[in-house]
């Protein structure tokens, strides 16, 4: 039932929160059978949000034991179609016998033909690389087909999570799915063996290295998000729809990593000074790479949206202000950890969005204004039309600085950005 009430709601939030979603190859996902999602985690929780507002499925997820310590998250989070799963450095040996029954529910659920997602790297850390994936999911899958023989096979997809900037809003997701692993091809004998697990564990392994976009060495982190930055505006998608299924942006992106990963470090240490000389420059100037490699934008009929919106935009700002002035002042003031600071802002907005909902309508009804209730949902869509109201308001100032620009700048900046584009475009 809350999984039902919160997923419209979080979903005009999440479509709020990202510029675009790419989610490429879904058809790859079998539908009417016993399916394990088994995903990166660059985030605290934001893919399997995504994944069950977008995917067009119920989705039910294994989430970290200690956040099921309490009673009351206990019930909210199993409402919200979560299970715990403890790890050894949630409690230790002692804890992780609780395990048992949590295995028993997906041994249930993919019997019943549902749909797990399982994190499959076991933490979160924000960065573009891909750690060690656990063994876990192949033990869930391996151990339904050893539970349950008449399963015809359990099928194991690999989806790669990958953000422009996990820690930001109005930024990108791309997420891609992979051909299914079938489980039944790694259980050689009726009964689950080492050899089994790691066998499918590392072609899990594999499979999710072709969908997520890596930066091999860490010391290389800073020049690849430069010249990612450079090269992003070329990938301009329309504004709508924000869900699509573009599979270029995440083929660009892996290409710009690997050629980073597999270039000498005499050319990394030039690309380092051309960048670094060319964001200066943009610094100076005032100006951004989108001014100097992304589309021009249409001043006349930005002007008239702007004025056309403006009474819709005040009214959505407004009607917004508590609870994403909440979620905003929570996540700036109480998350220390960057990979936690998107996800928790978003959580809170959600539900501080709830119980602002549900405040009005109790004065609503308390005041037999029942004429008010259409005006609540209006209200809502005003917001989310703030959101677009305030980043055209952004987009047609900084333009102006790029049109004041001396026809010669504006040609060295381009032919600047050209040269660290590395011949990919």
């Amino acid at each position: 039932m809350l999984y039902r009430l919160v997923r419209p709601l979080a979903a005009l939030g999440i479509r709020a929160n990202y510029q675009h979603i790419c989610i490429s190859n879904k058809d790859r996902v079998p539908v009417n059978k016993p399916v394990i999602l088994a995903a990166n985690h660059p985030t605290a929780f934001m893919e399997p949000c995504i994944l069950a507002c977008f995917l067009g499925r119920p989705l039910y997820f294994l989430v970290r034991g200690d956040f099921f310590k309490q009673p009351l998250y206990n019930y909210l989070l199993r409402q919200l179609h979560m299970l715990p799963v403890f790890r050894m450095r949630d409690g230790g040996y002692r804890n992780l016998k609780n395990n048992y029954s949590t295995f028993e529910a997906c041994f249930e659920a993919l019997k019943a033909n549902k749909t797990i997602m399982i994190l499959a790297e076991g933490r979160t850390i924000h960065e573009k690389r891909l750690r060690p994936i656990q063994k876990g999911t192949a033990r869930i899958a391996l151990g339904a087909l050893e539970r349950y023989p008449e399963l015809e096979d359990v099928y194991i997809v690999p989806v790669g999570v990958n953000y422009t900037y996990a820690e930001k809003s109005r930024t990108r997701v791309m997420i891609d799915f992979g051909e299914p692993l079938k489980a039944s091809s790694f259980l050689k004998t009726n009964k689950i063996g080492t050899k089994s697990i790691n066998q499918l564990t590392e072609d899990l392994t594999e499979a999710l290295k072709d969908r997520v976009v890596i930066i091999d060495d860490p010391k290389d982190e800073p020049l690849a998000e430069d010249l990612l930055r450079i090269q992003r505006p070329l990938l301009h998608l329309p504004t709508f729809p924000v869900i699509n299924g573009a599979t270029e942006p995440m083929e660009k992106e892996k290409a710009i990593t690997e050629k980073v990963n597999t270039t000498v470090s005499e050319m990394k240490s030039k690309w380092k000074l051309a960048t670094s000389a060319f964001f200066q420059r943009l610094e100076q100037y005032k100006v951004s790479e989108q001014d100097v490699l992304g589309p021009r934008i249409a001043v006349l009929p930005t002007l008239i949206y702007l004025i056309l919106g403006f009474v819709p935009f005040v009214l959505g700002y407004l009607w917004n202000f508590f609870p994403l002035g909440l979620a905003r002042y929570i996540a700036d003031s109480k998350v220390k950890d960057i990979t936690f600071y998107t996800p928790v802002k978003w959580a809170v907005g959600i539900g501080a969005f709830l119980v602002w909902w549900m405040l009005w309508i109790v004065i609503i009804l308390t005041m037999s204004t029942y004429w008010f209730l259409p005006l609540l949902f209006v209200l809502t869509l005003f917001g989310y039309h703030a959101v677009y109201y305030e980043e055209a308001v952004k987009r047609l100032w900084e333009s102006q600085s790029w049109d004041r620009l001396s026809a010669k700048i504006k040609e060295d900046l381009k032919s600047q950005a050209n040269q660290l584009l590395l011949g990919k475009f």
